[in-house]
């Protein structure tokens, strides 16, 4: 089941968080880095303003156990931007991804928005992920955040 999470189930997207961020990047940037980001985007508080601003957060169940979250906001282009695709660790590699973004795209052709647009650091496996399902490189950018530089390339998928 996927659901829209709403300020209640803030704690189920840090679960899923913990289980996954820290994880995942430990061998793409430095510790340091994961710590900074991961309190940057991830703390009550960070998630909080991020639905204020208008991210709607996406929860995936399986038996009421949360497994996974992904998070977009709708641009003025008329485009949506994924935001965040976190799984679990355990349960990656069962679909999961897929299924969340099956989600995004069907919301993406119900409201004619004209393309996902997402970043992936370069040297996400993730990146092989996307690109199996249609995303495009569009641009590579290395994007300053605070002490720390994002090494990025661009997704895109066009509908």
């Amino acid at each position: 089941m996927i659901r829209v999470a709403t300020i209640l189930d803030i704690d189920k997207i840090i679960e899923i968080a913990e289980q996954s961020f820290k994880i995942h990047y430990k061998d793409i940037i430095s510790q340091e880095q994961i710590d900074y980001m991961y309190e940057k985007m991830y703390a009550p508080q960070a998630i909080l303003q991020q639905m204020k601003e208008g991210q709607t957060f996406l929860l995936y169940f399986e038996n009421e156990n949360p497994l996974a979250f992904a998070s977009y906001f709708i641009r003025e282009d008329n485009s949506l931007y994924l935001s965040k695709l976190y799984i679990k660790y355990d349960y990656r590699r069962n679909k999961i991804g897929s299924k969340l973004l099956q989600f995004i795209e069907n919301i993406v052709r119900k409201n004619a928005y004209s393309y996902i647009e997402l970043n992936v650091n370069r040297k996400n496996n993730a990146m092989y992920f996307y690109k199996s399902l249609g995303f495009i490189m569009h641009e590579k950018v290395d994007i300053a955040y605070s002490k720390f530089w994002l090494n990025d390339y661009v997704l895109r998928k066009y509908f």
